[in-house]
This record gives structure tokens, sequence and C-alpha cells, in this order.
């Protein structure tokens, strides 16, 4: 693996650190929870849930951290205003200690996040999901207002997936209508603690750049950088067609043989597809973390069991390998510390 020359920037958030050298900290991960159709959910205007599941799934994150040592971003996801205050009412009263992601497609959504957190006083914990080519004036003005002071800040260009492309929202501006760039964007509203995301692209649509980007903004700027590369299994065609079983059907419908073998090893069928799924969503984040992503966004917060173990195993390889090229880990909590 590699050091970057240039000084990393190490973020924090309540003690908990994000940035460095690959291999220095453990992985950040971010869970998502309230997205469509999640099951605590009980009613997606007014944010109404399930509180006993929807805790349950967070406190398995946290017995995760306490097992493996990496921590968690709470990607608290909602599309209405009322929504996101009964969110974050329940996520600060089970939990006084990490930060969660703000994240809506829905703009308005947003600018009112950025107010109520401020006036109810946990900006401080606060991350705004995204910065990028679409922000508005008032958002920008949203953010100016509030105590925020942490974004994800997005590196898609949608006419230039390559670095090039990339790089050049980030650093020149002028692209998708926005004049400025997406790190001037995030100086002039006040943000302090920028997460630079590679913004994850599909499979034969510049995915390369998505990795390669990671490299660029760690070389470049220093910051920690990241990513939702789960997006990529998401949008893959072909695996969406493999998942709901009219390629597998195509081989079962051969012989009883290999129908039988699937019970056996998989429990049935539904077990098959989802090995078929789960193998890419995991490799796209251990490929990530490997090039020095810092926060891998994994997804579902159901998830957390399979990010933790793939990380976990990722981050020991990365600070042997950092230690062998001079440095060390910089926290005792870590999975090499951990679970060797």
């Amino acid at each position: 693996m590699f050091r970057f020359e240039k000084e990393q920037t190490v973020l924090d958030f309540n003690g908990y650190k994000i940035g460095g050298q690959p291999g220095e900290y453990p992985r950040a991960l971010g869970a998502s929870i309230f997205y469509n159709k999640h099951e605590t959910v009980l009613n997606e205007h007014t944010g109404e849930i399930d509180k006993p599941r929807a805790e349950a799934l967070w406190n398995r994150c946290l017995e995760l951290y306490d097992e493996t040592g990496h921590w968690y971003f709470c990607q608290i996801i909602a599309e209405y205003p009322e929504a996101f205050e009964n969110y974050f009412n329940w996520f600060t009263e089970i939990d006084d200690q990490f930060p969660f992601l703000m994240d809506s497609s829905a703009p308005e959504t947003l600018a009112h996040a950025c107010k109520y957190v401020t006036e109810i006083g946990i900006a401080d914990r606060a991350v705004y999901n995204s910065i990028n080519g679409s922000i508005g004036p008032e958002n920008m003005e949203a953010l100016k207002k509030s105590d925020v002071n942490s974004a994800i800040v997005l590196a898609f260009n949608p006419g230039d997936p390559s670095v090039r492309g990339r790089e050049k929202v980030l650093t020149e501006g002028g692209v998708a209508g926005q004049e400025k760039s997406m790190i001037g964007i995030a100086e002039e509203c006040g943000i302090t603690r920028p997460i630079l995301d590679t913004a994850a692209t599909p499979l034969g649509l510049g995915s390369g750049g998505s990795f390669r980007e990671i490299l660029a903004c760690k070389a470049i700027h220093g910051l920690p950088t990241g990513g939702a590369y789960h997006n990529m299994t998401v949008s893959w065609t072909w695996l969406k067609r493999w998942r709901k079983g009219g390629l597998i059907d195509r081989y079962t419908d051969s012989g009883v043989l290999l129908e039988q073998m699937a019970h056996h090893h998989f429990g049935g069928l539904d077990g098959i597809r989802q090995a078929a799924w789960s193998a890419p969503d995991v490799g796209c984040n251990i490929m990530a973390a490997t090039l020095g992503a810092d926060l891998i966004m994994f997804g579902p917060i159901e998830n957390c069991e399979a990010a933790a173990t793939a990380m976990a195993f990722t981050d020991i390889v990365l600070a042997e390998t950092y230690r062998e090229l001079g440095g060390d880990i910089a926290i005792e909590k870590h999975p090499l510390n951990l679970l060797c």
C-alpha cells in the first residue's frame, strides 16, 4: 500500500477522529436510517417511528464499535421538515456523543434542518449532506445563518466523470450551472470540517473515476474523503436481474441437484441471490478503503455487520502496512489492537 506525501487533515467529532494516513485511524462508517420504505418508519411526513426497533438497530452499531473500533455517523434521512425534527429528537435522546448526517433530496427540508439543529443546540454534531452542484441560494443562506460547520462536499461532474472533471467541480466551478467551486461554496457557508465525497457513479459511467478520485482528494487536498460506494451495486442493472432470479433460474432449471445444493449451502435460492448481491456490495467498500477512503457510507443500517467485519479486515492490513512505512496507528481503539 502507500502513504500520502501531503499532510493529512484529521477532523474531530466530539472526540471521534476521521482522516489521516491509510491505516492511521479506523474508517468511519455511515449507517442510513429512516430511508424510503424503512420498516422503522410509521409516518414519513411526521417522523413517527417504531422507537424500540430503531434504537435496537443503532445499539447494534454501538456494540460493533466496541468490538472493532469503527465509529459511526448516523445518516438520518427525511423528506419532510417535521420528520427531521422528530428524528433528531429521537437520536439525541438515545445518544449524546456520535455525530449524524442530515440527508434529504428536498432542499427546503435540508434548509429547515440547519435551522432546527441550531435552535436546539446540536449543530456541532450535524453534518450537512451535501454541498453539490444543485445547491441553491436558499440552502447556502441557511447554512451561513446556522451553527452547522461540517458538510459532505460532493465531487460530482455530470458532464465529465474523470478525475479531472471531478476536481474541476471541487476547485474551479463553472459546472452544472454553478459558478463557484464546491470547496469555495463550503468555505463561504462557514464549513470548517469538510468531508470530500468522490461521488459514486454507476458501473460503465465513470465508476473508475469514483475510486481514483479518492487518491486525488487525499493527495491534492489532504482532507478526509469517502463516499457511498454501495450505490454502484444498487445501480448495477445486471445484478438487479440476477437478484430477482432471472439469471439464477436459468441454471436451476437444468436439474434438481443445483437447487438441492442451494438449499444446503445458502438456505435456498434467496440465499444465493443475497450472496450474489452482498459480494460486490462489500467489495466496493473494501476497494475504497484500500485506496484511502476515510468515510464509508455503506447504506442501510441493517448492513452494519458486513460493513464492520469488512472494514476491520481492511484496516488491520492498512495499519500493518502503515507501520512498515514508518508510521503508527494514532488511537488505541483500533481493530489491529482489538482483533489481533
